[in-house]
């Protein structure tokens, strides 16, 4: 009787081991995760063009799916893209203000408000690049 309560207990602390180490080493996964992407900064000035002319369609609550689906402001500040992601996701803002392809024209018809003026544009590029480049470590 001993012995098989001796090689429960020993089978049982395995298992809460390996369980342990599973959610210990998730753990760290996701802190390595955030100190990565606390390395993004937007300045106040570039904050304050994402929020005018660029958030109403990029974020967690916007009605369109294929504006936040491209990209999304949001998962900068919670973390949900990973470091490649938002590298990829940084150059491509740069990549399409380049080609004034943002905002969109069909947007801009009905919101003309919106549109960026070239030094709105050149701030978003010149802070899309800088960071991006600052994170693949160029």
């Amino acid at each position: 009787m001993k012995k098989k309560t001796s090689q429960l207990s020993a089978v049982v602390l395995i298992i809460f081991t390996f369980v342990m180490f599973a959610f210990t080493t998730e753990s760290v996964k996701e802190n390595e995760k955030i100190t990565e992407l606390e390395s993004i900064v937007i300045p106040d000035d570039v904050m304050a063009v994402i929020d005018n002319k660029c958030y109403g369609c990029h974020n967690n609550e916007s009605k369109s799916t294929k504006s936040k689906g491209k990209l999304n402001f949001d998962k900068f500040k919670d973390d949900g893209y990973s470091k490649s992601k938002t590298i990829s996701k940084l150059g491509k803002i740069a990549k399409d203000l380049h080609k004034n392809e943002m905002p969109p024209e069909k947007f801009l018809a009905k919101y003309p408000d919106k549109t960026l003026t070239a030094d709105e544009s050149k701030l978003l590029i010149d802070w899309a690049e800088g960071e991006r480049k600052t994170l693949s470590g160029e």
